[in-house]
C-alpha cells in the first residue's frame, strides 16, 4: 500500500460452523495509525461503535482502506476480530506500507478486483427515503504517472 494517499481494499472471508445455532455477530477493525477506512463496501450496518454487524448467511465483507498524509512505511499490522455472543476470534494481517517508486513490485490480486466489481455491479439503487451515513470525504488529484495505467485498469467507480 502506498504511504501516501494510498488505497486498497481488505476482503474478509467468513467462515461459519453449520451446525452451530444462527446469530448476529460483529466484525471489529483495528487500523494502525494513519489509515482509514470507508464504510464496508458490502452495504452491512455499522453500528455506533464501528463495528460491522452480520449474520450467519453473510459470506464476506469488503472495506476500502486508505491514506489521506503520508505514514510512515514498513510492515503494518491489522487487526481483525470475530465478536460472537460466545467467543471473540482475532486475525492478524501484516500489509507493507511502500513509497509510490516502490508500488511496481506490488502483486494486485484479481480475485480481490473480480469480487469488488461483482459489489459494485449489485449495487442497489439509491432511494432517497433512506438514511445515508457520510464519511470525510477524500480529495483525490488527478495525476498522470508511471503507474497510471495501474489505475486505469483496477479502478472501480462507485
Amino acid at each position: 500500500m502506498e504511504n501516501e494517499e494510498g488505497m486498497n481494499h481488505l476482503w474478509i472471508q467468513l467462515l461459519h460452523d453449520e451446525k452451530a445455532q444462527s446469530q448476529k455477530s460483529e466484525i471489529q477493525i483495528q487500523l494502525p495509525k494513519g489509515i482509514s477506512r470507508s464504510n464496508n463496501l458490502n452495504g452491512f450496518v455499522e453500528n455506533e461503535r464501528g463495528h460491522i454487524v452480520v449474520d450467519d448467511h453473510d459470506q464476506d465483507v469488503i472495506i476500502e482502506i486508505f491514506t489521506q498524509d503520508a505514514i510512515q512505511c514498513g510492515e503494518m499490522t491489522i487487526v481483525v476480530s470475530l465478536l460472537t455472543p460466545e467467543t471473540t476470534v482475532s486475525s492478524e494481517i501484516s500489509i507493507q506500507v511502500v513509497e509510490e517508486e516502490e508500488m511496481d513490485r506490488v502483486e494486485i490480486d484479481e480475485q480481490v478486483v473480480e469480487r469488488i466489481k461483482e459489489l459494485s455491479n449489485a449495487a442497489p439503487p439509491y432511494d432517497a427515503g433512506t438514511d445515508i451515513v457520510s464519511i470525510r470525504p477524500r480529495i483525490l488529484e488527478k495525476r498522470d504517472n508511471e503507474f497510471s495505467y495501474l489505475e486505469k485498469k483496477y479502478r472501480v467507480d462507485y
